[in-house]
């Protein structure tokens, strides 16, 4: 008799946005961090459909999907597989940030000074993409395995 396979860990599929202005990144406060705005996919959405809708919900701001600027996927300590594509897009309007977010888990939304990459948004797996995307602008696939290396990077 075969013995029954473990099921495989849990997948969260989610999508969100990387908007630039004048040296600055868009970034969202999130349970004591700070990141790219991003969000889970709804039922029946693309994924830049869900990056468009979460840059809304979690900076107030109209943006427009230009093109894909990297995928990650993440095994989490807990083991669960995150898998999140990352677009550029552009803000359609000149206002400040300020969530809108139904959950109210986003603190404060803001655009960080690219130079804070590493200090203040610290997070590997969204700097080390982010970084090599800034350099040529060419889309790419990081996979990070966090349950044997670290999760931010130290500077």
């Amino acid at each position: 008799m075969a013995v029954p396979r473990e099921a495989p860990a849990p997948h969260d599929l989610a999508a969100g946005v990387v908007v630039l202005r004048d040296e600055s990144v868009l970034a969202v406060y999130e349970k004591g961090r700070w990141g790219l705005p991003k969000g889970g996919s709804e039922p029946g959405e693309f994924f830049y459909e869900t990056a468009a809708r979460e840059a809304g919900e979690e900076t107030g701001l109209n943006v427009e999907i230009q093109s894909l600027a990297f995928t990650t996927e993440i095994r989490a300590p807990d083991r669960r597989i995150y898998l999140q594509r990352f677009y550029h897009g552009v803000a359609n309007d000149d206002v400040e940030p300020e969530p809108l977010d139904p959950t109210d888990e986003i603190e404060e939304a803001k655009f960080l000074p690219l130079s804070e990459l590493g200090s203040t948004l610290t997070y590997r797996p969204r700097v080390e993409p982010l970084r090599e995307w800034l350099r040529d602008r060419k889309p790419r696939h990081y996979t990070y395995d966090l349950t044997n290396s670290p999760s931010h990077v130290d500077e």
